[in-house]
C-alpha cells in the first residue's frame, strides 16, 4: 500500500475519532438541551391553559361529585383545555389537579374523550410531587425532569390556576410521555447522523490532500534510500529544496556515508569476531578432549590396579587375606570414589556448558528408583539406619534421560544416607497434580538456613573445613539441579538444621508415559 494511501487512511480515521468523541459529548448536552426545551414548551402551554380558566368557576366547582362533568363550567373548561390540546398537536391529555395534601392529588378537568372527575393521583415520585407544591405554594410555573409513576415516564408542565383574589385554587398540567420525548431524540439522532454522513466524502478527500501534500518529499528520500539499500553508494545530484524536504535529503546523505564508514568497521569486526569463534571452538574442543583425557587416563591405571587387587586376594588364604583385604579394601573404597569423582566432574561441565546430549526413552521410575535404594541397604545397616520404601501410589512410567535421572536419583538417596546418623529415612512415590513427586525424607543433620542460598552451588559444603565430618566434592545437588533443569523436573529441598531434610523431585504430567 501507498505511503500517501496510509497516511490518508490515518487521517481519515483521526479526523472521524475527533469527529465522533465531539457528537459524544455534545450529545448529551443536545439532548439534555432538548428536554428542557420540552419541559418550556409544556410549561408555556399549561401556563397559557391556566390563564383561560376562570379561577373563580373553577373552585366553585366539586369534583368530588361524578356529575359534575355534566355541570355547564365544567364543559366550558373542559372545551377550552381541548382546543389547546387539537391546537398545539398533543398527543396526552391536558388535565387539572387539585393538591389535598403532600402526597396525594385530585383530578379535575380531564381531556380524555371519556370525562371523569375526582379520581385520586398519588404522588409517588418526588420530582412531581415537589413540582406541584412548588407550583401550589409560590404561585409558579415549572416543569420537570423525566420521572417515573405508576402510568409510565413522563416529563411535565404545571401552572396553576388563580382566582380573581390571586389565590391559587389548582394546577393545570401538561404530559408527555418517554415515547414522545424518545420520538424527538430519534429526530436529533437522524439529523447528527445526516451530519456524519456528509462529513465522510469531506474527510475522506481532505486525508487524500494532506496525506500527498506531506509524502511528496519522502519520495525522493525513499528514491534515495532504495539506492543505497541495492548496494549503491554514488553521491546524488543535489536537489534544491527548503525546509523539511531538506533535511530529509540531507539525513538521507548522511546515511549514504554513515554506512560507507560503517561497512569498513564492520569488515574489521567480523575478521576479529572469525577468529576469535576460532579460538573459543579450539578452547572447547581442547577442554573436552581434556576432560575426557583426564577421565580416561584416571579410570584405566585404577581399573588395573583394582582388577589386580582382586588377583591379588586370591594367592592369600586365612588370617592373612583378611589382614589383605583391610589394605585392598581401603584401596579400592579409594579408587572408586576417586573415579566416581572424575565422573562428576566430566558431567557436570557437560551440563553446565550445555554439551550434554540428551537421550530419552521410556522409563519405570519405580524400577530405578528403589532399585537404587536396595543398593544402600547395606551402609544403612551399619549405620543403624531404617530405609522405608513401601510408598509407592503410582506406575510411574515416564518418558526421559535415564542417565540423568539415575545420577539425580542417586545423590539425593546417597546424600540422605551419608547425612543421616540414625533414625529412618523414607523413600516414596505418589500423584500431585496430575504428575508424579518423588519424595526422600530424612532426619539426619539437616541444613542451616545461612547455607540454602549456596546450595546448588558447585564444589560447596555447608562444612569446607579439612576436618569436616563426612566426605564429598560439593558436585552433588549441583548436578541434580542441573540434570531436573535439562529433564523438565522441578527440584524443591526444605531442611532444618539438626531435624532432617525432604527433597521432592516433581515429574509433570507432560513427561509421564500413556501406553
Amino acid at each position: 500500500m501507498k505511503l500517501w494511501i496510509k497516511l490518508a487512511l490515518v487521517i481519515f480515521v483521526i479526523t472521524n475519532v475527533v469527529i465522533e468523541i465531539v457528537l459524544f459529548v455534545v450529545k448529551p448536552q443536545v439532548k439534555e438541551h432538548l428536554i428542557s426545551l420540552l419541559g418550556e414548551k409544556l410549561k408555556s402551554t399549561a401556563a397559557a391553559s391556566a390563564v383561560a380558566i376562570s379561577g373563580d368557576e373553577f373552585k366553585k366547582l366539586n369534583f368530588s361529585d361524578p356529575s359534575i362533568i355534566n355541570h355547564p363550567a365544567y364543559l366550558h373548561i373542559k372545551n377550552q383545555l381541548s382546543k389547546t390540546k387539537f391546537n398545539l398537536g398533543l398527543k396526552e391529555d391536558i388535565y387539572t389537579l387539585t393538591l389535598i395534601n403532600n402526597n396525594t392529588a385530585l383530578f379535575g378537568v380531564t381531556t380524555n374523550p371519556k370525562s371523569y372527575s375526582g379520581d385520586t393521583l398519588h404522588l409517588q415520585n418526588n420530582i412531581p410531587r415537589e413540582a406541584l407544591i412548588e407550583s401550589y405554594s409560590r404561585n409558579k410555573c415549572i416543569y420537570t425532569k423525566l420521572y417515573d409513576d405508576q402510568y409510565g415516564t413522563w416529563i411535565s408542565g404545571m401552572a396553576p390556576i388563580l382566582d380573581s383574589y390571586g389565590k391559587v385554587v389548582g394546577v393545570v398540567q401538561v404530559d408527555n410521555s418517554l415515547r414522545t420525548v424518545q420520538a424527538s431524540l430519534s429526530q436529533i439522532d437522524k439529523s447528527i447522523l445526516i451530519i456524519q454522513l456528509l462529513f465522510i466524502p469531506v474527510t475522506i478527500l481532505l486525508s487524500i490532500t494532506i496525506g500527498m501534500y506531506f509524502t511528496k518529499p519522502i519520495k525522493e528520500a525513499k528514491k534515495r534510500i532504495d539506492k543505497i539499500s541495492s548496494g549503491d553508494y554514488s553521491e546524488n545530484v543535489n536537489i534544491n529544496a527548503r525546509g523539511e524536504i531538506k533535511e530529509i535529503l540531507s539525513s538521507t546523505e548522511n546515511l549514504r556515508i554513515t554506512i560507507l564508514a560503517q561497512q569498513e568497521k564492520i569488515f574489521t569486526t567480523l575478521f576479529e569476531l572469525r577468529n576469535a569463534k576460532q579460538k573459543a571452538e579450539a578452547s572447547s574442543r581442547m577442554k573436552g578432549e581434556f576432560l575426557a583425557l583426564i577421565s580416561h587416563e584416571i579410570r584405566t591405571p585404577l581399573n588395573i590396579i583394582l582388577g589386580n587387587l582382586e588377583v591379588l586376594k586370591y594367592e592369600f588364604e586365612g588370617e592373612k587375606l583378611m589382614e589383605v583385604e583391610e589394605i585392598t579394601d581401603s584401596v579400592k573404597l579409594g579408587s572408586l570414589r576417586l573415579i566416581r569423582t572424575v565422573e562428576m566432574i566430566v558431567l557436570y561441565s557437560e551440563l553446565a556448558s550445555g554439551s550434554y546430549i540428551k537421550t530419552e526413552k521410556i522409563v519405570n521410575v519405580n524400577n530405578l528408583f528403589f532399585s537404587l535404594v536396595d543398593n544402600y541397604k547395606k551402609i544403612a545397616d551399619e549405620k543403624g539406619l531404617q530405609l522405608n520404601s513401601d510408598c509407592m501410589a503410582t506406575t510411574g512410567v515416564i518418558k526421559a534421560d535415564e542417565r540423568l535421572l539415575g545420577e539425580s536419583l542417586t545423590q539425593l538417596i546417597d546424600n540422605a544416607v551419608k547425612f543421616s546418623t540414625g533414625g529412618s529415612i523414607t523413600f516414596c512415590i505418589a500423584k500431585k497434580n496430575e504428575g508424579i513427586k518423588i519424595l526422600i525424607m530424612d532426619n539426619g543433620i539437616g541444613i542451616s538456613k545461612n547455607f540454602m542460598t549456596d546450595l546448588f552451588k558447585p564444589f560447596r559444603q555447608e562444612d569446607m573445613s579439612i576436618a569436616r565430618q563426612f566426605e564429598g566434592n560439593g558436585l552433588g545437588l549441583a548436578i541434580v539441579k542441573k540434570c531436573c533443569e535439562l529433564s523438565g523436573f522441578e527440584l524443591k529441598i526444605e531442611s532444618e538444621k539438626n531435624k532432617g531434610t525432604t527433597v521432592e523431585v516433581y515429574i509433570p504430567k507432560e513427561k509421564l508415559f500413556n501406553a
